[in-house]
């Protein structure tokens, strides 16, 4: 489970974030990585340089952090979403390509590009290996959601026939199965909307609406993958552009919450999967905003407020403490 989202206000900001579905805590904490930060390919060992300081909700081991969502300076964001019984990764380096483990891409892509354009022409070059990180940290089955300040956005997958890369036209992801096919199977719900069926006469009789929100009759409701993409894709096509900024965080962190499990609403083997974070990024600022489960209050940290030409990674811990405004 995953959903990631785009958004645009009035005041020409461009937000990215996404839904973090899990049944488990990843040690993940707000992580700024600064510019020039180097790290060696697992395929070949050669050494990366990044050009841009990125912020991340990340894991750190070894100095390494491997990354679930973040941003660069340049307002380039990536996520990467479960992607289960589809995903699949090279078994061994292939000639003549530019070979990246699935945990190295969003690395690599937010330490060194600006746009969707550059990023898209460079994906062509490239090809996804399935290297264990260590004897601990497997490949997770992923497929990648990526968006810039211009507001365009890609979806990258890369399956057992080849390296997938799509324009996203709807702003937004969730999970299996692949993007084309959430994109046709949109085409069954061009009914929904958010206005009130007007009244109707059938035969001799009067029929009218019993309840408000009669336009989105057939919305699907369930918590997997298929019809959160149906939800969440409503809901931004039906959104108009907030008036500013903090407006649009708001708006937002509300949308993602129309697609969010909480506990007790998902379980498999026996784990309860629930969102364990909300994120969402300003693109042009360089600010990653987040509510976790236990905090929901909302967690700002801004990569511009530290050393962006340090020698260190800066590590903010995860907030699990719950919020509360008491007015007496």
């Amino acid at each position: 489970m995953c959903s990631g989202l785009t958004l645009k206000t009035q005041d020409d900001k461009h937000l990215f974030g996404r839904n973090m579905d899990l049944s488990y805590e990843f040690g993940q904490q707000v992580v700024v990585v600064p510019r020039k930060y180097t790290f060696n390919l697992k395929a070949n060992n050669d050494k990366i340089e990044n050009k841009y300081a990125i912020i991340t909700m990340a894991t750190v081991i070894d100095n390494y952090p491997l990354i679930a969502d973040g941003c660069n300076e340049a307002g380039l964001g990536v996520a990467g979403l479960n992607f289960p019984h589809y995903a699949s990764f090279e078994k061994e380096p292939v000639d003549d390509k530019f070979n990246l483990t699935p945990y190295e891409l969003p690395l690599w892509l937010l330490g060194n590009f600006e746009t969707v354009d550059e990023v898209k022409s460079e994906l062509e070059n490239i090809e996804l290996v399935d290297i264990p990180f260590n004897d601990k940290v497997g490949v997770s089955t992923l497929h990648w959601f990526i968006s810039d300040k211009t507001g365009k956005s890609l979806v990258v997958e890369k399956t057992c026939e080849k390296l997938n890369v799509y324009d996203n036209p709807v702003g937004i992801l969730t999970n299996s199965p692949g993007f084309d096919w959430h994109m046709i199977n949109l085409n069954e719900y061009i009914g929904l909307k958010p206005e009130q069926p007007e009244d109707v006469k059938w035969s001799n009789a009067d029929l009218h609406t019993i309840g408000i929100g009669a336009g989105t009759k057939g919305m699907p409701g369930g918590a997997g993958g298929v019809d959160r993409f149906i939800r969440l894709a409503y809901i931004r096509a039906n959104t108009k552009e907030p008036e500013n900024t903090e407006l649009g965080i708001s708006q937002f962190f509300h949308m993602l919450d129309y697609v969010a499990a909480p506990k007790g609403s998902v379980i498999e083997q026996e784990n309860e999967d629930y969102t364990l974070y909300s994120s969402c990024m300003d693109l042009e600022e360089g600010i990653y905003y987040y509510k976790s489960y236990k905090s929901y209050g909302i967690n700002a940290v801004n990569m511009h407020n530290v050393d962006l030409n340090s020698n260190e990674l800066y590590e903010f811990g995860y907030n699990k403490n719950l919020n509360v405004n008491k007015v007496n």
